[in-house]
């Protein structure tokens, strides 16, 4: 009976802690799509949110990095949208953070846009791989113009990574597998504010820049800055621990689903 009741504890203990340490990560967070929790044609955003996302076009649910992801399966302007929302207008800061998987870096591609290439780039954002795919290009909107980072990457194809794209009002960071790979001093009025939905894997208009034969799981985007010790909690999959939005049942029952805890 003793040795019961301490199992039955130990789940809350071990939530409690991991919300000690990772409470902070949840703040700011828009949205939060993990892939893991899929009904029909809707994926569920995991921040508490409620802005789950569509599935329409040119995607499969697939194995990924972390439980599963979505692959892209072909070029189209519409694949996982999210629609639009007043909590997906962000200016000031923006990160956004996704772990990766591309059969070749060959070719012009997105895995977050909202609207960045059609009318809309000075209230944008989004980041995605261009110059035939060998460049990291982050696109965020400003009060003239649209303002781009563009550099080179060293992402290895057929390889998983995790990419968070960072603009903190100064500096456009971008971080591959917790390191800092990219950094560009920028100072200007961040304005991501447009209406139009945020595409996953697509691009508005732009079929032609699909993430097409990529996968991509634990999307992400905070209306913040993450810090360096953030990205690294984020790239291990705890972004889920806690979430003062989450009740505890259910945040237990998606810790022991994403890491198999019996």
């Amino acid at each position: 009976m003793f040795w019961s009741k301490q199992l039955m504890i130990l789940p809350v203990l071990v939530l409690l802690m991991v919300g000690y340490i990772n409470a902070e990560i949840t703040d700011d967070l828009v949205v939060y799509l993990t892939f893991d929790d899929v009904s029909g044609k809707t994926i569920k955003d995991s921040s508490g949110n409620g802005l789950d996302a569509n599935i329409i076009a040119n995607t499969e649910i697939v194995k990924g990095k972390i439980g599963d992801a979505v692959k892209i399966t072909q070029e189209g302007s519409d694949c996982v949208n999210i629609p639009a929302d007043d909590k997906l207008k962000i200016s000031g800061e923006i990160t956004m953070a996704a772990w990766i998987w591309m059969e070749a870096w060959n070719n012009n591609s997105q895995w977050f846009d909202k609207n960045c290439h059609n009318g809309g780039e000075h209230t944008s954002y989004g980041i995605g791989v261009f110059g035939d795919g060998n460049s990291f290009n982050m696109f965020l909107g400003s009060d003239a113009n649209r303002q781009t980072l563009n550099k080179p990457h060293e992402l290895k194809a057929k390889t998983w990574h995790h990419v968070v794209g960072i603009y903190d009002g100064s500096d456009i960071l971008i971080y591959v597998d917790g390191d800092l790979a990219v950094e560009e001093a920028k100072e200007f009025n961040f304005t991501g504010t447009n209406d139009q939905d945020l595409r996953i894997g697509c691009s508005k208009d732009r079929p032609q820049y699909t993430f097409e034969n990529g996968m991509i799981d634990e999307a992400a985007v905070w209306s913040r800055a993450l810090s360096a010790d953030e990205v690294s909690v984020a790239m291990n999959g705890e972004v889920l621990s806690v979430s003062a939005k989450n009740k505890t049942a259910t945040t237990w029952g998606m810790i022991k689903q994403r890491n198999n805890i019996q």
